[in-house]
């Protein structure tokens, strides 16, 4: 029977190969969405003939135990042993954050099935080059904030985060951060796990930038890149800077997108209303929505 066993940090290397077999592209499979959240959904893994299952509760569905997609080069047989330990254990078989795609597959194998959308949590996705230029009408407000930014501030810079600027930008998220909302379990979760990326940055192995004027930072954003996708798990801003948050975006994008790359995925606006106008207002071409499978 599968060995669940949560994971941790040490993990990274041992788990990061198993999401360049996704075939699709959502924030959850990879080193930032799955690390970032693994205690807030309680992630836990097994693996089994070189493929990986994740264990986790659904905290927006009465903490639901279910499963995602296996990843790896058995995904029948990771479903067989999912099927295997429900049995065992006793409890019913659920998939969460499948796509549609991933219900298709489900539904050959399980044919007596409810689904649920996943509300909140559907990824926003954009053409690169859309956020690489920000050209056309419905860009105007992007442009409107870049152009107020470069006009009322002075000797800005861009520099990718390295060892020898780290701890400024951990300086400078403690100095902004001082508002969290301490009776909301997802941003306390959130602003956790931002210093948990910043303080362990070459072990999560992701990339970032720092935006500065006049030396003082008042940006930085941090991504990792998986097949054509760039995913930006986190971005921070001072806003008492008009535009910073639209410079770092536009800047980390034209710094990091490689020939290779086609789409941007901004993640989820976990139903913030803050978040939902902003990602929306960077018109995605695309949204992917995630949703329980449940077998009855």
């Amino acid at each position: 029977m599968l060995e669940f066993k949560p994971m941790d940090l040490s993990d990274i290397g041992k788990i990061k190969h198993y999401f360049e077999y996704s075939a699709n592209r959502t924030c959850d499979n990879t080193v930032g969405g799955a690390f970032m959240w693994r205690n807030y959904f309680s992630v836990e893994y097994a693996e089994y003939n070189e493929t990986i299952i994740f264990k986790t509760k659904v905290v927006y569905s009465n903490n639901l135990t279910a499963f995602t997609l296996p990843l790896g080069k058995d995904v029948m047989g990771g479903i067989n042993k999912i099927v295997e330990y429900c049995h065992a254990m006793g409890m019913p078989l659920s998939f969460c954050t499948i796509t549609s795609d991933e219900i298709d597959l489900l539904e050959t194998v399980f044919p007596d099935f409810t689904i649920y959308k996943e509300l909140n949590w559907s990824d926003y996705i954009y053409n690169v080059n859309d956020l690489k230029t920000l050209s056309g009408r419905k860009y105007n407000g992007q442009r409107n904030h870049i152009n107020a930014f470069y006009r009322e501030n002075t000797d800005i810079s861009f520099e990718v985060i390295t060892a020898d600027n780290l701890q400024q930008v951990i300086d400078f998220y403690a100095q902004i951060s001082g508002h969290i909302d301490d009776h909301d379990p997802l941003s306390l979760e959130e602003h956790s796990k931002t210093f948990e990326v910043l303080e362990n940055f070459e072990q999560y192995g992701l990339y970032g930038g720092l935006l500065r004027t006049e030396g003082q930072i008042v940006a930085f954003s941090v991504a990792e890149s998986l097949r054509n996708v760039i995913f930006v798990h986190i971005e921070k801003a001072d806003t008492r800077f008009r535009g910073a948050y639209q410079v770092i975006n536009k800047e980390l994008i034209n710094h990091f997108a490689t020939d290779e790359i086609e789409f941007v995925n901004r993640e989820e606006d976990v139903g913030d209303e803050g978040l939902r106008y902003s990602k929306r207002s960077y018109h995605p071409s695309e949204m992917i929505d995630k949703y329980l499978f449940l077998v009855r």
